[in-house]
């Protein structure tokens, strides 16, 4: 007989055992669950299901190129674009892992429903191993969401391979493994949300790796949080995955996960032994990650709100007096410098040309004149000449002021026109954090009189309902 089962989000539970079937008066009726006939019955087929109509006609069927995905139901389109899916997410998986050189064990059934429901999951005993499925309702289009069930699929197809006639008793993945890879897809096909990184770097108490793999059940993190834990778990996952042989060792963890019952931390020390450098040492290499995920690719032009705090920095020319005090000479008093002895001049100015000549190429384009004439003042200083630079340093501020003032209103109409326009999520992660954190201490601190007035409302409704 056939092992059934249901879907709950990372798990999937059996319903009955093999050979310890109730009795068909016994059976609940529940949507999405598979009900066995009393009788025998043939193995489901992946190629071919029969119909439940009275003709047992064969239904339509759609297969993906590499066979492991069969999608029943709907339309020839429809299913052709959801076998495509299917085959893209596994070309996604493999190329992350490695080249699966074993071949796919068990297929997967994709059936198409009429319906508005979730996506679910299924898994049969079958002679030979297990059929796995997933049942798509289609009322409003493609759900969401459906990449990620496919993934999970596929993550457990992979700790179920070698288990032919073993009892199992449930599966799951863990909800930061199937993220955390998604995210490795994205980054790969270069969606690389660099906001996203640089808040989880700069405020890494977001979501750190304790509260990551503790995390179960994403319905319960709002749109901000699930954010977090996405960036999150993609910097984890990609982490391991750069580990000394990493894709393998990424292989013979998920042998083992999809049916593991303890601490998940052992059992990534067990297949990844280089990140096991003390208590805190997934920690470090998670943080590491999205240092590295945060950084800007070369060569990055900053905007010109940018470009002008960057040049706080780099126009500063500094040398230390006699005493050993620090001193730094912003780009205003740039002439003030002609008073240094000329040796002692031209040292100092040569790091600050240096350094401003490396920045060149990332400044804002209409910042690379104004760039370009400081450090030319800074040539003339060094060269102890000194022809109008009071006059030029004042100009070139007032360029600077202007330059400011267009970036800033270009800055407000664009949030305007992204506000009133955008229909998603812009990827602007940290203000969104902000403004979050500024409403729950808002939330948790306001004991206004409105909050009084319901609070003795709500105890004068309690004692007259008692």
């Amino acid at each position: 007989m056939l092992a059934c089962a249901f879907w709950v989000p990372g798990v999937i539970i059996p319903a009955w055992s093999q050979g310890d079937l109730p009795s068909p008066g016994s059976l609940p009726e529940s949507p999405g669950q598979v009900l066995p006939d009393t009788a025998p019955q043939p193995a489901p087929s992946i190629a071919v299901e029969l119909a439940r109509d009275e003709k047992q006609k064969p239904r339509k069927m759609t297969e993906s190129e590499s066979r492991q995905f069969v999608v029943h139901g709907s339309d020839f389109s429809t299913r052709g674009a959801i076998a495509s899916l299917a085959e893209a997410t596994r070309t996604n998986l493999l190329e992350v892992m490695g080249k699966d050189e074993e071949g796919w064990e068990h297929a997967v059934a994709i059936q198409l429903r009429d319906g508005d429901a979730p996506v679910k999951m299924s898994f049969y005993q079958v002679p030979g191993g297990y059929r796995l499925q997933l049942d798509v309702y289609l009322s409003r289009g493609k759900p969401s969401g459906l990449e990620r069930a496919i993934l999970e699929l596929l993550l457990i197809e992979y700790g179920l391979r070698g288990r032919a006639g073993e009892k199992v008793g449930s599966v799951a993945v863990p909800p930061w493994l199937v993220e955390g890879m998604l995210e490795s897809f994205r980054w790969k096909r270069g969606e690389r949300e660099r906001a996203l990184y640089a808040a989880l770097f700069e405020k890494n108490e977001l979501y750190p790796v304790k509260k990551l793999l503790e995390t179960s059940d994403l319905r319960e993190l709002d749109a901000i949080t699930y954010a977090a834990f996405r960036g999150s778990a993609g910097a984890l996952v990609m982490s391991l995955l750069e580990q000394k042989d990493g894709s393998k060792s990424m292989r013979s963890m998920l042998r083992e996960l999809a049916t593991f019952e303890g601490e998940v931390q052992a059992l990534l020390l067990k297949h990844f032994p280089g990140m096991n450098l003390g208590p805190e040492s997934f920690s470090k290499w998670w943080a590491l990650k999205l240092a590295q995920m945060a950084e800007k690719p070369f060569p990055h032009v900053l905007t010109i709100l940018e470009t002008e705090k960057e040049l706080q920095e780099v126009l500063v020319v500094r040398f230390s007096d006699q005493a050993g005090n620090l001193i730094e000479v912003g780009a205003d008093q740039f002439r003030d410098l002609l008073a240094l002895p000329l040796q002692e001049r031209q040292v100092a100015i040569r790091a600050g040309v240096s350094r401003g000549g490396q920045f060149l190429y990332r400044v804002f384009p209409a910042h690379r004149p104004v760039l370009m004439e400081y450090l030319g003042i800074l040539g003339e200083i060094a060269a102890d000449r000194d022809e109008g630079i009071p006059e030029r340093l004042a100009g070139l501020a007032r360029e600077r002021e202007r330059l400011r003032g267009l970036g800033v209103r270009t800055r407000d109409y664009l949030e305007w026109y992204r506000i009133t326009n955008s229909k998603r999520l812009t990827g602007d992660f940290e203000s969104f954090v902000d403004l979050k954190e500024r409403l729950e201490e808002h939330s948790a601190g306001s004991r206004g009189p409105v909050a009084e007035y319901l609070d003795s409302m709500q105890r004068l409704f309690e004692a007259t309902k008692d």
